[in-house]
């Protein structure tokens, strides 16, 4: 590996692209799945559209782990002591750990989940969704900065925790972790008592984003990006043709073999295809120039918007009545269905909009935004006996 260079401070826009349109592709499949009824949701075209729908999910891990480098290769020597560059990121970790449990609350009442809350209940509220992915992959990869330090011992981590959670993943869900563990470290490691992206397989599609985020960069700074896109570009091709032909070999070496939820074949392929979709986006971006911000918010916004899209769509605790999947329920025609995308898609986006211009022009209020509104949820929380 090279020596590191100064990296500049800019945004690369092909990310924002990239994460922005991975944004439209979760939304437009949640509204579609949310509204749509269940023969029409039986579909060929239907499952066509469900196919893409579930790279969603692992291109918005993926796209964590690029931005994850190129903030935090910057301030590498910062992050290897405590001290406020590190405090101030583990410190928006835990918020975004909080946002997922939240989303998450049986009941808005501290007292009512602690008195009346039932395993299954407990199990919903420790299921591990994209925000705790997100949040505990992203602490365990400033772990390995902050204990092992050099670039090349944190890169070669990076590169075997992947491997490791391709090829593990059908062991560790075969195992109730239920039995043997507690709730929440169980929910976390596995999907076989519900939680939708447990740390096996999802926390290695943000790790296998870090890896290439990290080659970016060192192309980038060489001057050699367009190479190093046309090898991104080869090796996805690779990736997927290994996949697919891993999965037709008859030869079976786990003891359950599943496919869609725990194959490293499939694995391989989603890895392989958000790889030339990342090398699409810089090809498009190159061809970019200053693009106006409505292309980019969603992706510099991911975050909020994801919490925002969820909310409005299915509510929570907080909302349990007043979202849309109440409102207008799962019998609309296609027709109808494209028109609460539209109308959602414009809402976010004007939403999202305002919330970067607070963010970027009155920084201040918009800190006052955020401590009172969490002072508001917390107080609401731990007050209500119901």
């Amino acid at each position: 590996m090279a020596e590191p260079l100064a990296v500049p401070k800019r945004r690369h826009l092909f990310i924002d692209l990239y994460r922005s349109a991975v944004i439209l592709l979760m939304l437009e499949g949640h509204v579609f799945r949310t509204f749509l009824p269940p023969d029409v949701q039986q579909t060929p075209f239907f499952q066509f559209h469900e196919f893409f729908h579930g790279l969603s999910a692992p291109a918005f891990l993926f796209g964590a782990g690029l931005t994850f480098v190129i903030s935090t290769r910057k301030r590498w020597e910062s992050y290897h002591h405590w001290d406020e560059p590190l405090a101030r990121r583990v410190r928006r970790l835990l918020l975004v750990l909080c946002l997922g449990l939240g989303l998450h609350l049986p009941y808005f009442s501290f007292r009512k989940i602690l008195l009346e809350g039932t395993h299954d209940e407990i199990l919903q509220f420790f299921r591990f969704d994209v925000l705790h992915c997100i949040g505990v992959g992203l602490l365990l990869l400033h772990a390995l900065v902050f204990f092992f330090k050099t670039e090349v011992r944190f890169y070669g981590l990076v590169l075997a925790t992947t491997v490791t959670v391709c090829f593990a993943t059908p062991l560790m869900w075969d195992v109730d972790v239920v039995r043997m563990l507690p709730v929440p470290i169980a929910q976390a490691l596995s999907g076989s008592h519900g939680s939708l992206f447990p740390l096996f397989p999802y926390v290695g599609f943000l790790f296998a984003g870090v890896i290439v985020s990290w080659e970016y960069l060192i192309a980038s700074e060489q001057r050699r990006e367009r190479l190093f896109m046309q090898k991104l570009l080869t090796i996805g091709a690779s990736l997927i043709i290994v996949g697919i032909l891993s999965d037709v070999v008859p030869i079976r070496i786990y003891p359950h073999y599943n496919f869609w939820f725990t194959s490293p074949s499939y694995f391989l392929i989603r890895v392989g295809a958000l790889m030339m979709v990342v090398a699409a986006f810089w090809y498009a971006a190159a061809r970019t120039v200053a693009p106006k911000k409505v292309l980019t918010v969603l992706g510099i916004e991911s975050l909020f918007v994801y919490v925002l899209h969820l909310l409005i769509l299915y509510g929570s605790a907080m909302n349990p009545a007043f979202n849309l999947q109440v409102i207008l329920g799962n019998n609309l025609t296609v027709l109808q269905t494209m028109g609460v995308f539209i109308g959602v898609l414009l809402t976010i986006l004007a939403v999202a909009l305002a919330w970067n211009f607070l963010k970027r022009i009155h920084p201040n209020f918009y800190r006052i935004v955020l401590l009172a509104g969490t002072a508001i949820f917390l107080y609401q929380f731990f007050t209500r006996d119901f």
